[in-house]
Formats: C-alpha cells, structure tokens, sequence
C-alpha cells in the first residue's frame, strides 16, 4: 500500500520504497507492541486470546506466554525492564531478569485498580498508566468482576512505590505518551480525542486542552519520534503529525491498528499491532527516549 502523504516533509521520514508489511498474522486483538533491545526482539499482546508474542529481529514468530493474564500495553522502565499492563491481575506488572513478574501497583487507597491498559515512562522515571474497565466490561478481555474505583484514571507509580491518580476527568483513558517532562498527551477513547496536560515536577497534571483527532477511527496507542513528531493508530492505519498536532501524513494498513513502537536492530523499524496482524515498515527515524534518572 502506498504511503499517503499530506505534507511533502512526510516522505522523508521514509526510504525509497517503503511500504508497511505484515510480518505475523491470525491473532484476535494484536496491542502493545514494545521493543526489548537486550533481546532483540518486539514483544506483544493478543489480549483476547490470553497470550503475549515475541518477534525477532531475525523473523522469527513465537508465543512468549501463556497465559498471560490478557496483557495489553507494555513498555521499558528506566532500567530496560519489561513493564506489562494486566486486565487479567488489575495490576500493573514488571518482568524482572529470572522472567518473573513483580505486581508493581494492584490497588488504590484500598480498592481494586479496574484494567491498566497502557503504560508510558516519564523522564523522572515514573511509571504513567491508564485504567479504563475493558478488562472487566468485556469478557472477552479479562476475568470480569467489579469496579472498586470511583472513576477511570490515570495513575502514576513513583520510582519509591508511591501511586497517585493524578487524572481523574476522562471518560476512558487509553493510550499516552511523554512529549517531554512536562507534557503528557493522553488518548480517550470515549470521545476520540488525544488531550494534553502539564505536569509538574511533583506528579501533578492539568487539562492544557484538546492537542488532536484522528479520522477515520480514533487514537488508541501513540509514539513520538526523536523529533517529536507524533504517530498514531487510527481506523486506516498510522497517521503522523507534528508536535502541534498538524497532519503529515498516513501509513496505511488494511485493519484497524491498535498501537505501535519503533524498534529493530537500530530503531527505525516501526511495528504496528493491527487487529489480526503485526505489521512492521523501514523509517528514517528512532522513537523519543530518555535517560535513565540519576541515582
């Protein structure tokens, strides 16, 4: 498919030729891809289907487990670990180096957490996520049971342990990423909007307004690049914008993609989970990263 470009700048964000490709197929819901660089390989979940995948740099497709507790959104924390957002557990999880699995985060002030679904690091070496109720709304997506909480917020885990619930006026929190230390945009996928807020260095976040829509579709998960550009799911495929929030252009790809990261042996690779697919296309670009916090 060919790529769309709604502003010249677009192409060149990619070399000659390149189009999106699948590179695995036959999953139910396919999200939150993330790259693991120690292992050389993009780790994913098929949420419905109570598994996570690994890819490899060197193509190969396999289960990474099973179950796994209908994992959906994943990235690295400060120290390259494996943080896994769990509907199955309600709990936000980290992979030490045994493969085991720490609960970082189950409850709040006593009650349940409804669904973490994804996770982003801020520079300060917090851990952001979202707990929408897919996880126990859909069946399908989880283990079911109650909502304990009093709304669908956002959190944020301090390196010493310390949770908070800094966004607390969302519909449905879904995908978010750092901007930099001071802007978190923030997908809701009850309206469709992405909305950005300031944070302050203590943990806290304001509604500074509505940065952007996609159509069709809407902003599940979402990247940014070394140069701060944005890239986001949608219905038709991967749209990228600048930082303000201005279209560049599209990836198009034939379902409907759910998140994305860039990853491969140098970083350029961009994944991208697509409903029944993983699909992956060459860039000229590498994701936004952040050193890790002094101690």
């Amino acid at each position: 498919m060919t790529l769309q470009a709604t502003h010249p700048d677009f192409l060149t964000l990619f070399p000659e030729d390149a189009a999106p490709e699948q590179v695995g197929r036959g999953f139910t819901w396919a999200e939150g891809p993330t790259y693991l660089p120690g292992r050389g390989c993009v780790v994913f979940s098929d949420v419905r289907e109570n598994r996570t995948w690994r890819f490899t740099d060197l193509g190969v497709l396999a289960v990474e487990l099973e179950p796994s507790h209908h994992q959906n959104g994943h990235c690295l924390d400060a120290q390259g670990r494996l943080i896994a957002c769990s509907h199955g557990l309600r709990a936000l999880l980290r992979q030490e180096d045994s493969g085991e699995w720490t609960v970082l985060a189950d409850r709040f002030e006593g009650l349940r957490l409804n669904s973490p679904n994804d996770v982003a690091l801020h520079p300060d070496g917090s851990l952001w996520f979202s707990d929408p109720t897919y996880g126990i709304d859909k069946p399908e997506e989880g283990y079911g049971g109650d909502m304990e909480l009093p709304g669908r917020w956002v959190f944020r885990l301090d390196p010493d342990g310390t949770l908070t619930a800094p966004i607390r006026d969302r519909s449905k929190p879904n995908g978010l990423a750092f901007a930099d230390a001071g802007t978190l945009l923030l997908a809701d996928t009850g309206d469709g909007a992405v909305y950005r807020y300031r944070v302050t260095p203590g943990g806290a976040a304001t509604l500074d307004g509505e940065h952007f829509r996609v159509s069709p579709g809407k902003t599940d998960g979402l990247r940014l690049d070394e140069q701060g550009r944005i890239w986001s799911s949608a219905a038709d495929g991967v749209h990228v914008l600048t930082p303000d929030g201005r279209e560049l252009g599209r990836i198009p790809v034939p379902e409907t993609v759910s998140n994305l990261c860039f990853g491969g042996p140098d970083g350029t690779l961009l994944y991208m989970t697509a409903t029944t697919g993983l699909y992956r296309i060459a860039t000229r670009t590498r994701a936004l990263t952040w050193a890790a916090p002094s101690a």
